[in-house]
């Protein structure tokens, strides 16, 4: 019923439904308040596509930093079981890492009949991210050894357990904890004196979020305090250390972000070296008690590996690795750093080793003097790639092919009836 109050010429055009007190109705929001949230999502949308169109192209490109590592409570450091990315940084490479959590095809704990194991312990080298699995030297010395006559009717099985960054002493507690259930016949120990060394000792290994051996008198102690250290601690425990883990090991925008800023506020090296991650020092005798006791540490764990072996019925052979600067093409070189550090060459190590071999009555090979001639000969770098650059870092394909080949050679006869 209209209101007899207004005139009737406005009543339709100033009508309003009363509420029953009579109260006027409620004041309505304008549209532009009512709308305030479409900017904010369209924004967020915005944002996701972007995001999500540069995952696709980082994809499409072959960008690819993401990191196999996760911290390991009895190494330190260790390889994500099942990962499979494309290493882009040194080489190129497409990475697999087995369910047990090393760069190798799977294998099964128990060895089948009729198989001669090979266990491949070492460092960023044995690792080998930086050539395809195939090229690998530890592949390429099955291959090799297959054709030894101490194998005919027999299968020859390398496993590498090979970690970037490990020391000899992660070597023994990964040979203890790990390596022993797959029954290998034969244990390589791929060592590189670069930074095997230092790696053992507390007071010359920058990064301490490792174990390390004390002697004891003549006795090992294993320390494991790094599992203290509070870095250590919020590694293991902190959930958006973990978060940030699990985002930037499945999308490569992240892992580049995270690559991009580690690079920017990494801390230049503490040691002397030609190359990051080397100290040129090993190359001249012990310079001070830090370098003659990681060098004594050093050779107790080697002894106590060999002890280890036999109790098992296996053998273990060392086999000493190089740097690109002691297999150098150019003789100069070589020759510069040995006058550097006022040495006559580059073999102090390997002399060491070799004598070391020797009183302990473990087999040791050197790789660098077969190599050297090689290189010099042939004027082939056996280090290097063309996205970083020859002459430096880790093995190429041709360094991978070198040394298992020449492994391969020497292992053969000994191991031939």
């Amino acid at each position: 019923m209209s209101d007899p109050s207004l005139p009737s010429g406005n009543r339709r055009r100033h009508w309003w439904p009363r509420a029953a007190s009579g109260a006027p109705p409620a004041k309505t929001r304008s549209p532009a308040r009512r709308r305030w949230w479409i900017p904010a999502v369209a924004l967020g949308l915005g944002l996701l596509l972007g995001l999500f169109v540069a995952e696709i192209a980082l994809r499409l490109f072959g960008l690819d930093y993401r990191s196999p590592y996760v911290f390991d409570e009895q190494i330190g450091a260790g390889l994500l079981p099942g990962f499979r990315y494309t290493q882009i940084q040194e080489g190129r490479a497409a990475i697999r890492i087995n369910s047990a959590g090393f760069r190798d095809r799977e294998h099964t704990r128990q060895k089948p009949a009729g198989v001669f194991r090979i266990a491949v312990l070492g460092d960023s080298f044995a690792e080998a991210l930086q050539v395809d699995e195939s090229r690998t030297f530890w592949s390429v010395l099955e291959r090799e050894l297959q054709r030894c006559p101490a194998f005919t009717g027999q299968t020859v099985e390398v496993l590498n357990f090979g970690v970037s960054g490990l020391g000899t002493t992660q070597e023994l507690e990964l040979l203890r904890n790990r390596v022993w259930a797959y029954q290998p016949d034969l244990v390589v120990l791929a060592f590189l004196p670069g930074n095997d060394v230092r790696n053992n000792s507390p007071a010359l290994e920058p990064d301490r979020r490792r174990p390390f051996y004390r002697l004891a008198g003549d006795r090992l102690e294993l320390d494991l305090s790094f599992l203290a250290d509070p870095e250590v601690v919020r590694m293991r425990t902190s959930t958006s250390v973990w978060l940030k883990d699990l985002l930037r090991r499945n999308s490569l925008l992240m892992a580049l972000v995270y690559h991009a800023r580690h690079r920017e506020s990494a801390a230049p090296a503490a040691v002397q070296s030609t190359e990051v991650g080397l100290d040129d020092r090993v190359f001249a005798p012990p310079p001070d008690d830090d370098w003659r006791t990681a060098w004594q540490v050093t050779e107790q764990i080697l002894l106590q590996m060999a002890i280890e072996v036999r109790q098992h019925d296996a053998r273990l052979v060392i086999a000493v690795l190089n740097n690109a600067v002691q297999v150098a093409p150019d003789p100069a070189v070589t020759q510069a750093l040995a006058d550097r550090l006022h040495v006559v060459d580059l073999d102090e190590p390997d002399r060491r080793l070799q004598q070391f071999g020797e009183r302990a009555g473990v087999p040791v090979l050197l790789l660098t003097p077969s190599m050297r001639e090689i290189a010099r000969r042939e004027q082939v770098f056996f280090h290097g790639f063309l996205n970083t650059a020859l002459g430096t870092g880790h093995w190429n394909e041709r360094g991978h092919q070198t040394a298992g080949e020449i492994l391969a050679r020497e292992l053969c006869p000994p191991l031939s009836p």
